[in-house]
Formats: structure tokens, C-alpha cells, sequence
């Protein structure tokens, strides 16, 4: 690659322009870049959900599930199937490997839905995937601003505020809740009506087929068709009252409002609050291409613009939390630039060889940020995460370029400028060429890493490698072409530094007590893994972060209504709002959609708790679990809940432990499912402990006798429609009268309530009126209220959360002591969690660091042809481990993913100093040295390249490592383990390489000794 560098001195301002025109299409490429929290990477997961009105738990999983899974379980590639079969619905979850074209298979589920043969009555399965990109982007509470009525704020909002975002660019969908809904209700005399045998679904059927509007032919007149159409329709109100009924008693039909009373009603399916105040919630998804920030803002804009109709408090802002990690990691960028800049400016004492070597932070960075946009990534954690971590690295290759030509031209400052800065680089082109490749080799094996942790971190190694390899041609180009015009008046320099006298000193005792060297690096390997191995540190998959936001989960027992769970949730609210100093936003959200279960759940609550800074996760969590378990047991016993920190944005943590039972009998799995809850509860090392057996409920089981239907002459839907009828209020769907559109409801006035009511229900067939206790027995029982399946397999599984850093030593204790328990009979057990994914993954890793020593290996046997020197090079990988695990235990950093993609980039960042050092050695041997005296002086003169290259790359992650050890995918374990590593193996690689290349090469040092002797 000499021929650039002759080409950049030979052509000075094409290769300036061409460095401008990259830095002025990085700056371009890096505003221009969408803004995300994290990588849009797509679940390899399909759901697939189907509806079954009115169906039990039973029956659903009988009827829908257990078809469905019969269809799905053929589908290729399938890893596992979970399901869920609860009142109505049925929830599949397909998991497959990561790679799966998710299209092709999406496609292949929904054929095989169409072809499942389920009940008439069953609503077509839907399958849906999921990605980062579909999560909210932002949470608001809405209110009316007080100037206007409640209902007509309302009404807005739904019929101009909604229609207005919707039409933003970039947004895929706006959701509002906790909207009253507007109906008109017919409510119906239920005596009357049973007299005159008349249901709701007959008034239903009167009403439609008053609006009636089919085209009946043509009329031709004159060689002119004309259409003849035949409509009819209620206009109004009064219309609607005074429509006739048929009685089916067989006497004379009655008007409408003779039998019932018509109504407006407001009512709403779901509840909201934000401390303690009635608001509309309002959730806000982007289309998966759209920047997350511009569509963020443009909302905001929007709702501000209307500030004379409502007012808003924001629950959670993506955008917020974009600029927030953007910022930090810039500003850590920006520091580790400075630190590094510092670090060669008090080596070199230049400020203009400091600029020189600086410059490539900038160019390099801006580089790859224009290849980020034409990959089409996002500017999210992971790729400003590489950017951060490159900082250090990428201005090596400049610094080892930059020092050399520095050197020289003090050594000799009246030699010719170009012909200097040509030898200058032409010197260092081996070792940072070789240096540079072997850093982007050591990311290649990052593919290696399967699931969804290896997708996460490919925008992070491809930034790096952009970087890196960004930096090498500019610091054989842009650098030799400063530099050349930058060091015109130098003053010859014969005095060594004092750094480099002390080493000579070092390192000419080093080679002659080659055995204590050895040995001293033995003992520093084998301590720090003892030292690791009783410090306890830990072994997590990503250490837990630490949020500022509680999420609190209520279910009240399946029959409560939303009335019910509301007023329960507000004395929770209550409570909270008596701390409201500790918690100053707390959000309740009632009677929501739940994604796990597919459907509205009116016994359910859910809240969202912001702490106050000053205010300590732990003892909050501990302080809500009491006060929210207080209330449910004085009103409302029997009810769950769940407290836990707010679970952040990437790729599961994996510090779970769970415990899966199996079992055919449901009796036994609850029983057996809470011995195992009762157990894990009881551990100070897991918290949010959470059981999946959902509770019984109380059913009323009515059983047909078959002789006495088929007497009376009724069938089994006969008697289905009536107690339907009676139970549940009928939609009349969406009517136009006084020229707005109602939402029409029909109910009874009275509600049938008890045993004796069901019983005393009159059932009109052929042969008379029969009471429903004639042809049935009618008994209360205890149903479950979900069916979950793993593998087609009935299931329930026990989850919690670890605490402390070690997941793997709190699984096996927890499975140990699980299988001490006095379990049912017929009831069997499978343990795993996170520690078994973390396991997969850190073997996924110890593969890729194997594979990229062999490429390191295979790349420097190019590049040196010899086998012996590229062994000797890697011989200062032995050392990173010392500093490594020891700035894990100093630090009190758990070993973790983030730590492991320190140790992996530590393979290439190393072996660059041994690099740099074995090509000088090798260059002194070819000018005719000895091995000994090419070893001394290779570090003499290499020692201030090393040095500055190994601190610059420390400096740029200082800032990382002083963060908040608390969770980060790039955090402060990967930093902790490159700082320690890269410290250790830099210092003794100066001592302990050149004491193995003697040894390396002992034959043909005895032989030079001799020769020395004798002459």
C-alpha cells in the first residue's frame, strides 16, 4: 500500500479535498441518520390469535388450540410453541431461530391457519411478528383543558385530534383508550318482553331490517335505463320508538317504546389515571422505517398547537430516551478524544503532531458514519456505542505513522522533508497494516454468536471495523501529507527520554533472567484467576439496570368488573398519592388490552411509578409491594400482583431463573406450581417472583338433558340464544338518526342474578313454553380460566428475577433445592432460565475468540512468513486476562456479555503492540543486529509508539469506565476489561515478548554469542 503514500505526497490537494469532501459527507450522513434507542431488529417470533366468542377456557384449547398447534408444529425451523387458551381466545407463540426469513414463514403460518378446520364460529387466525420498531414510541395522558365540556373535549380528540396524528409522516398507528364511548341504549322491560316472548336479538332483527336500501332492476323509458332501488329507514328518534315488534305468543305486535326506554349512555371499556386524576391515555407507534425523534417532536408539536383544547403529561417519550443515550455516549466520545489527545501531546510535546495524530478520530469516525447510512442503520446505542469504543483505536495507526516520522525528522532535521515522511511510513506500513487487519479479523467470528445478543451487536463490530480500517488510509495518507509540511524547523535530538533509559535497564536484565520473567508472568496468571475465582463477583448475561421508573401489576379475581377493579386501584392510587413527593408521576391504567393474553381485561390494572432521584429502587419496591398486598387483602383477597423495576430496551437480560411443570391433571400443577412460588419467594436472591397457573373461577355449569330436549322440542342453540340473551347486552351495530351516527345497544333493565333466575329462564319451543330447570341441571363450579402449553405439553411455570450478580449459582441452587420438594404425584420438572441462554451465548463467544486467535494467527503468518513470530506476537494475549479479571474484581464488575466483547477486541488491540515491536525487531535483524542487540534496541525505539498507542486507547474508554456501573449493552464491563487488559499486556509484552523471542530463537542467539567470543 506504499503506492498511496506516494501518490497523497505527489498529490497534496486532491488527497485535502478528497479529506474534506469525507468529512463534509460524514457530517451530512450523520444528521441525516434516523434516530432509534436500539438496533430494529425483528424477533424471530410469530403470534397467532384466534377468537372464539362466548367459549370456555376448555373449550377453547379443545376446539381452537389444540388444532392449531396439530397444524403449526410441522412448520420448518420451529425452535418451540408456547400457547394460551383463556376465555375467548387463543394465543400461539412460534419461536424460531435467528437468520429464519420470518417472510417465507409468515406466509407458510398463515396457509396453514386457512386449512385448520376450526369451528364456523371461530373469527380467522391472525399471525403477527414482532420488532424494536413496533414498540410505542410515545405514552401520554390526555386532558380536557376545563373550558369546555368533558364530552365534547372528548369527542374532539377521537374526531379531530386522532385523524390530525395520523396523518403525521411516520406514523404507523395512534391508539386512544380510556375514551368514553357513546351509545344509545335501548333498555327493554323485561317482564313485558317475556310476556310477549319477545328477546333482544328480536328486537335487533326489527331494527335492521327497518333500514333497508337492495337495487331491484331498471325501468326503460324512451331507450333511457333508470335504476329502480328500494329503501326504507328510521330518521329518527321518534321513528325508532314507534316501531312495531311482533310478539311471538302469537297476540299483537307492540311499539317500541311501549316496551323499552331509549337513551343516550356513556360508557368506557378501560379506565385511566394520572395521580388520581380521570384522563385518555394515548399511545403513539412509527412506521418501522421512520426516525424516531422527528415523528417524537412533530407529535409534541401537534398537542401543543392545541393547548386551548386539552393538556398532556408525558408517560414515556423513546425520543427523550434516544437523546439521552446519544448525548452520553457523545459526550463520552468527546472526552475520550480529549484524553487521548492529551496522552500523545505529552509524549510528543508537538501540538502539531498531536493535531495530526487527533485528526484521525474525526475523519475516521465520519467515515463510518456514511457507510452506517448506506447500510441503512440507525444512529442508535450500539452503533454510537462502536463509535465510543473506536475512539481509542482508531488513532493508533496515526500516532505509530506520526511518532515515526517525528522521530526521524528529529534525528535528522536537515534531511529531505518528502523522502522522510515517504521512509517514515514506508517503515511503519508492515506493522500497521498487519496490526490494523488483525483488530477487523477479530470481529468477523462475531457472527459466530447466535440469537438475538449476536444481532444486537453487529451494528457495534461493523462500526468499529469501518473505523478501523477508515483510520489506516488516513494514516498513510492524510498523515504523511501534514506531516511533511508541519515539522519544518526541528532541532536535532541525541538525548534519550528517561523513560526509555529506565527500560534499556529493564530489559537488559529481562534477557538475562529469562527464568524469573517467566515465572513472574506465570505467578500473575494463575493469581488473577484465583484472585477472580474468590472475589464473587459474579456471571451474569447483561447486568441489571437500574431504572427510575416501578411497574406494578394488579389482577383482582377473574370475575371482577371494571367498576370493581377501578375502585380497588384507586385506593391503591390513594396511597400513593400520600408519598407523592417520593413518587411524583404515577399512572393507572384499568380494564387495558393485554398483549400477553390477546384481549381487554377488566380485572386488571397496571401502573407506571416514577421515582424521585433521591429516591432508593430497592427499599420503593419493597415500600409499593407492602402498601399495594395491604389493600388487596382487606379488599379484594384472592388477587395477584406484581412489582418490579421497568424492564429497559434490548435484548433480554437473561437473569431469570424458571421452573416448568408438567402435568395432565390441572389440580396437581396448581398445587405443585405453588410449592415451587412459596419456595422461591422465600429467597433474598430473587425477586418479582411470578407464577403463570392463573386462578379458578366460578362458573355455572348448565347440562342439557338430551331425552327432555328432544320432548320439548328444543335444540341446544335454542337454549344457548336465551341465556345469551339474558346475560349479555346486544350490539345493534352503527345507525344513523337526526343525521348522527349511534352506536346502539340493547339490554333487560333487570339483570338475572342467582341460581333460581337461570333456573326459572323460559325457553319457547314446538310444544310450549318450558322453564330451563326442566330440561337441565343447573350446578356451580370451579373452572380454570387458562390453558398454557409448552410443546403441546400443559404447563406452569414459576419465573423470578436474580438479584445478585451470579444467575448461574442462584439456578442451580434453586433447581437443587426444587428437587427436594414433596412434589404431586405424575407431576415432572424442567429448570433453565437465563443461565442456560447465558451459558449458550458465553460458549458462542469462547468459539469466536478460538476462531479469531486462528485468524490472527493466519494473518500475521502472512504477513511475516515465518511460523515462530506470530506465536511469539500471541504470546502477549497471556497477559490479558490478568488485567482483565482484575479490573473485574476491583471494579466489582460482574463478568458479562458487555466484558466478553472486551476480552474479544482485546485479541486484536493486543497483539497490535507486539506487532509494532516484532516489525522493528525484524527490520534490525534484516540490517544485520543480533537478536540480542535488535531486541534492545526494537524497544528503545518502539516503546514510546507502544505506549502511546496503549494509553491513547485507555484514556478514550476513561470515561466509560467512570460511568454508572448499572446496565448498558456497551457499558462499563467492556471498558473495565480492555482498560485492565490492555494495561497489564501492554507493560509486560515489553519485557516478557522480547525475553520469548530470544528463547524463540536460541539457536541462532548461541551462535551470534559465539561468533562474539571468538572475535
Amino acid at each position: 500500500m506504499q503506492f498511496l503514500t506516494k501518490f497523497s505526497l505527489k498529490n497534496v490537494a486532491a488527497v485535502m479535498i478528497i479529506a474534506v469532501l469525507l468529512m463534509g459527507g460524514g457530517v451530512y450522513s450523520f444528521l441525516a441518520l434516523k434516530s432509534d434507542l436500539l438496533p430494529d431488529i425483528e424477533f424471530p417470533q410469530l403470534s397467532v390469535t384466534a377468537v372464539y366468542p362466548g367459549a370456555s377456557a376448555e373449550d377453547v384449547d379443545r376446539r381452537v388450540t389444540s388444532p392449531l398447534e396439530e397444524q403449526l408444529k410441522g412448520v420448518e425451523g420451529l425452535s418451540s410453541m408456547t400457547s394460551q387458551s383463556l376465555s375467548s381466545v387463543s394465543r400461539i407463540q412460534l419461536s424460531f431461530p435467528i437468520g429464519t426469513d420470518m417472510d417465507k414463514t409468515t406466509r407458510d403460518v398463515e396457509g396453514l391457519l386457512q386449512n385448520a378446520g376450526l369451528p364456523e364460529e371461530v373469527e380467522t387466525p391472525t399471525a403477527s411478528r414482532f420488532s424494536f420498531s413496533s414498540v410505542p414510541v410515545l405514552n401520554l395522558a390526555l386532558f380536557t383543558n376545563g373550558e369546555q365540556a368533558d364530552a365534547l373535549a372528548e369527542q374532539w380528540v377521537q374526531e379531530v385530534l386522532k385523524p390530525e396524528l395520523e396523518r403525521i409522516e411516520g406514523i404507523n398507528s395512534v391508539a386512544l383508550s380510556a375514551v368514553p364511548q357513546q351509545y344509545l341504549e335501548i333498555v327493554v322491560d323485561q317482564s313485558g318482553a317475556a310476556r310477549a316472548g319477545i328477546t333482544l336479538q328480536t328486537i335487533k332483527d326489527n331494527i335492521d331490517n327497518a333500514f333497508f336500501s337492495y337495487p331491484a332492476g331498471a325501468l326503460q323509458s324512451d331507450e333511457v335505463v333508470v335504476p329502480v332501488h328500494v329503501e326504507q329507514e328510521l330518521q329518527t328518534l321518534e321513528a325508532l320508538e314507534a316501531l312495531v315488534i311482533p310478539s311471538n305468543t302469537g297476540g299483537a305486535g307492540v311499539r317500541l317504546s311501549e316496551l323499552a326506554t331509549v337513551r343516550p349512555l356513556e360508557e368506557k371499556s378501560e379506565l385511566a389515571r394520572y395521580n388520581t386524576k380521570d384522563s385518555m391515555a394515548l399511545l403513539i407507534n412509527k412506521k418501522q422505517n421512520a426516525n424516531t425523534v422527528d415523528v417524537a417532536d412533530r407529535v409534541i408539536e401537534t398537542l401543543d398547537s392545541y393547548e386551548d383544547h386539552i393538556q398532556y403529561v408525558m408517560i414515556f417519550d423513546q425520543a427523550e430516551a434516544i437523546e439521552s443515550s446519544i448525548n452520553e455516549l457523545v459526550s463520552k466520545g468527546l472526552f475520550g478524544a480529549l484524553f487521548a489527545a492529551l496522552t500523545v501531546l505529552i509524549f510528543l510535546r508537538s501540538f502539531r503532531a498531536t493535531f495530526i495524530a487527533v485528526l484521525s478520530i474525526p475523519l475516521s469516525l465520519l467515515i463510518a458514519a456514511i457507510f452506517i447510512k448506506w447500510w441503512g442503520f440507525t444512529l442508535n446505542v450500539m452503533s454510537l456505542a462502536g463509535m465510543t469504543v473506536a475512539v481509542g483505536r482508531v488513532v493508533d495507526d496515526s500516532i505509530i505513522v506520526i511518532e515515526n516520522i517525528y522521530r526521524k525528522r528529529k534525528l535528522e532535521p536537515q534531511a529531505d522533508r518528502t523522502e522522510m515522511t515517504r521512509e517514515g511510513t514506508r517503515e511503519m506500513m508492515s506493522a500497521i497494516l498487519s496490526s490494523t487487519l488483525t483488530t477487523v479479523v477479530v470481529f468477523l467470528p462475531l457472527g459466530l454468536v447466535g440469537g438475538i445478543t449476536g444481532a444486537f451487536f453487529l451494528p457495534f463490530a461493523l462500526t468499529v471495523v469501518v473505523a478501523l480500517l477508515a483510520s489506516l488510509l488516513v494514516s498513510i495518507t492524510v498523515v504523511p501529507v501534514l506531516a511533511r509540511s508541519s515539522f519544518v524547523k526541528l532541532h536535532e535530538q541525541s538525548r534519550e527520554p528517561f523513560y526509555i533509559r529506565v527500560y534499556e535497564r529493564i530489559i537488559r536484565f529481562a534477557l538475562r533472567r529469562k527464568a524469573l520473567v517467566l515465572l513472574t508472568a506465570l505467578v500473575l496468571l494463575i493469581g488473577s484467576g484465583v484472585l477472580y475465582q474468590f472475589s464473587n463477583v459474579g456471571f451474569v448475561f447483561l447486568p441489571n439496570e437500574k431504572q427510575k421508573i416501578i411497574s406494578a401489576t394488579v389482577e383482582l379475581p377473574p370475575s371482577a368488573t371494571l367498576e370493581r377493579t377501578g375502585e380497588v386501584s384507586q385506593a391503591i392510587e390513594q396511597q400513593l398519592e400520600q408519598e407523592k413527593e417520593t413518587y411524583p408521576k404515577r399512572f393507572a391504567s384499568i380494564g387495558s388490552f393485554d398483549i400477553a393474553t390477546g384481549s381487554a381485561q377488566p380485572n386488571r390494572a397496571v401502573y407506571y411509578i416514577e421515582l424521585a432521584e433521591d429516591a432508593d429502587m430497592e427499599v420503593q419496591l419493597a415500600a409499593v409491594d407492602r402498601d399495594i398486598a395491604a389493600i388487596l387483602e382487606e379488599q379484594a383477597p384472592g388477587s395477584t400482583w406484581r412489582v418490579e423495576e421497568q424492564a429497559s430496551g434490548g435484548p433480554p437480560t437473561n437473569n431469570n431463573v424458571d421452573i416448568d411443570l408438567f402435568s395432565d391433571d390441572p389440580a396437581q400443577l396448581e398445587a405443585a406450581s405453588a410449592q415451587v412460588e412459596e419456595l422461591m419467594l422465600g429467597r433474598d436472591d430473587l425477586k418479582s417472583v411470578t407464577n403463570n397457573m392463573q386462578a379458578k373461577q366460578q362458573q355455572w355449569s348448565v347440562k342439557l338433558s338430551d331425552d327432555k330436549m328432544k320432548a320439548a322440542g328444543l335444540s341446544s342453540f335454542m337454549v344457548l340464544g336465551t341465556i345469551t340473551d339474558r346475560t349479555q347486552p346486544v350490539e345493534g351495530g352503527e345507525l344513523l338518526f337526526d343525521g348522527d351516527n349511534r352506536e346502539v345497544r340493547l339490554t333487560y333493565d333487570e339483570a338475572l342474578a342467582g341460581k333460581s333466575a337461570l333456573e326459572q329462564l323460559t325457553l319457547f319451543g314446538p310444544q310450549g313454553p318450558v322453564q330451563l330447570s326442566e330440561v337441565a341441571d343447573i350446578e356451580q363450579v370451579d373452572v380454570y380460566t387458562s390453558v398454557q402449553k409448552l410443546n403441546e405439553r400443559v404447563y406452569a411455570r414459576v419465573s423470578g428475577q436474580v438479584q445478585g450478580n451470579d444467575v448461574r449459582a442462584v439456578t442451580a441452587e434453586v433447581t437443587e433445592a426444587v428437587q427436594q420438594l414433596d412434589l404431586p404425584d405424575g407431576v415432572s420438572l424442567e429448570s433453565g432460565g437465563g443461565s442456560d441462554e447465558t451459558v449458550q451465548t458465553f460458549v458462542d463467544i469462547g468459539i469466536a475468540m478460538i476462531v479469531a486467535i486462528g485468524l490472527v494467527y493466519l494473518t500475521m503468518l502472512i504477513f511475516f512468513g515465518q511460523a515462530r513470530v506470530p506465536f511469539i506476537i500471541m504470546s502477549s494475549l497471556l497477559f490479558v486476562p490478568i488485567g482483565a479479571l482484575v479490573g473485574l474484581v476491583l471494579a466489582r464488575e460482574p463478568l458479562s456479555m458487555s466484558a466478553m466483547i472486551g476480552l474479544l477486541m482485546l485479541i486484536g488491540i493486543v497483539v497490535t503492540n507486539a506487532i509494532v515491536l516484532v516489525d522493528r525487531i525484524n527490520q534490525n535483524r534484516r540490517l544485520g543486529l543480533t537478536i540480542h542487540e535488535a531486541l534492545i534496541e526494537s524497544g528503545k525505539t518502539r516503546l514510546r509508539p507502544i505506549l502511546m498507542t496503549a494509553l491513547a486507547t485507555i484514556a478514550a474508554l476513561l470515561p466509560l469506565v467512570f460511568s454508572t456501573p448499572e446496565g448498558g449493552l456497551i457499558s462499563r464491563g467492556l471498558a473495565v476489561v480492555v482498560v485492565g487488559g490492555l494495561t497489564t499486556s501492554t507493560l509486560l509484552t515489553v519485557i516478557f515478548l522480547p525475553v520469548v523471542y530470544e528463547l524463540a530463537f536460541r539457536k541462532q542467539h548461541r551462535q551470534e554469542q559465539q561468533r562474539e567470543h571468538s572475535a
